[in-house]
């Protein structure tokens, strides 16, 4: 049978546990993890700096608080959409004064009403952008 002391007689050098760390070592973790730190911050400023820039331009339809991120991405693919399928209507290209557009909007509950107009004042088409409020993403 080995005696503990043979075994266990360098157990409390440095070299022999593999988790502890020397000073500089520590410091070392530590400023990569503040640098780590630092770019994420960064990142999620960014993103949220885009995130606000998305809302200013997507309609928020008489909202009194802020999207949420989820709300925000949901109304820009529903806004994209809608202004999508104006664009490739074919009843839009058939106007002599097609660059002349006026979009309206009419707010509903749960959805918006897009419109635009011919010039001249007749109705030229309208299509209803639909959006859900989810409240287990918000």
């Amino acid at each position: 049978m080995k005696s503990c002391q043979n075994s266990c007689s360098d157990s409390g050098s440095e070299s022999s546990e593999p988790d502890s760390k020397t000073p500089e070592k520590y410091e070392v973790a530590t400023r990569r993890r503040m640098a780590a730190n630092a770019r994420e911050r960064k990142r999620m400023q960014g993103l949220n700096t885009a995130f606000d820039r998305l809302r200013k331009v997507v309609p928020q339809w008489g909202r009194d608080k802020k999207l949420s991120k989820y709300e925000t991405l949901q109304m820009a693919l529903s806004y994209i959409m809608a202004l999508n399928r104006i664009l490739t209507d074919p009843r839009r290209h058939a106007a002599p004064h097609r660059q002349w557009l006026d979009l309206q909007f009419e707010v509903q509950p749960d959805s918006c009403l897009l419109r635009y107009d011919h010039p001249t004042g007749q109705d030229f088409v309208q299509s209803t952008l639909s959006y859900h409020f989810d409240p287990v993403h918000s």
